[in-house]
């Protein structure tokens, strides 16, 4: 599987840990990259420059892409079927429009995105809950509900979209709650931490 990810004949000699983990990290950028090209353009047909913006915007400036990520991806979607580009020569630049085939390879990727995101978020609740941070092992996955209607239902109704938008504000209050728990429990182990070390002062 890491064969996949890595290839260690890139590296003139063998890699630190540092350069395998920035590689995993390109390949991590590079998916991310086609996933938000593929949600700008389920919005409306762009042009690069357009779809540039596009993601800036949509991500938060998470993901800020530039002419050398973007392109090539196009033309990798594009040779895949999953866009579809068009020359417009009063515009003098080629727009790009996603197809059926993009939109269900879009869905199926959030769908596996968000079962990997489950998985981590049991895990990491489980812990919370073994350090006694939190009550319940198992939060209600309500922000990932939440997210797969507002990115994948396209004709949800408006009240479909509002319950949508109160779930994810609803979910992102609980985080701040077991952020709270979690900052007492590093104030509490910081103090001790503190104490013993000035008694074996």
């Amino acid at each position: 599987m890491f064969e996949s990810l890595i290839s260690f004949e890139e590296f003139p000699m063998e890699p630190t840990p540092a350069d395998i983990a920035a590689r995993w990290r390109d390949q991590m950028q590079k998916g991310y990259l086609k996933m938000a090209v593929l949600f700008v353009l389920m919005r409306k047909p762009l042009h690069g420059y357009e779809i540039m913006k596009e993601i800036s915007k949509w991500t938060l400036g998470i993901i800020t892409p530039t002419p050398g990520g973007v392109y090539p991806t196009l033309r990798e979607l594009e040779s895949r079927r999953l866009i579809e580009g068009e020359w417009i020569p009063e515009e003098r630049r080629r727009t790009y429009r996603i197809t059926s085939k993009g939109r269900e390879v879009f869905k199926k990727a959030v769908e596996k995105h968000f079962e990997l995101a489950s998985s981590i978020r049991r895990w990491f609740f489980n812990e919370l809950a073994r350090l006694e941070i939190i009550d319940e092992p198992d939060l209600p996955p309500m922000m990932e509900s939440a997210a797969k209607i507002l990115l994948l239902k396209e004709n949800a109704s408006l009240q479909e979209r509002i319950e949508a938008l109160r779930r994810l504000r609803q979910s992102l209050q609980n985080t701040v709650m077991i952020l709270s728990k979690m900052m007492e429990q590093i104030k509490l182990r910081e103090e001790e931490l503190k104490q013993g070390h000035n008694v074996y002062d």
